[in-house]
């Protein structure tokens, strides 16, 4: 019974260690504001490979990609 147990431990620390990590999600906009979110390949932020822009009107901009770094600005509307 132990030897189960522990061998069902391994096996889910395995699968969940060659799992790959989904790219963050950008926080939402409050409304009033404006957003830009900036997505990049590496942890320096030197590569941006994607962004998403929400204007004050509701307007929505995207390109590129989702990256898993992002850098995430937000500012009220005047």
């Amino acid at each position: 019974m132990i030897r189960r147990t522990l061998l069902a431990a391994a096996l889910a620390a395995a699968t969940l260690g060659v799992l790959p990590v989904a790219a963050a999600n950008a926080r939402a906009c409050r409304i009033d504001h404006y957003c830009t979110t900036t997505y990049y390949s590496d942890a320096a932020l030197t590569n941006a490979v994607g962004g998403k822009q929400e204007d004050c009107d509701g307007t929505t901009r995207t390109w590129g990609v989702r990256g898993p770094y992002q850098t995430w600005y937000e500012s009220p509307c005047f």
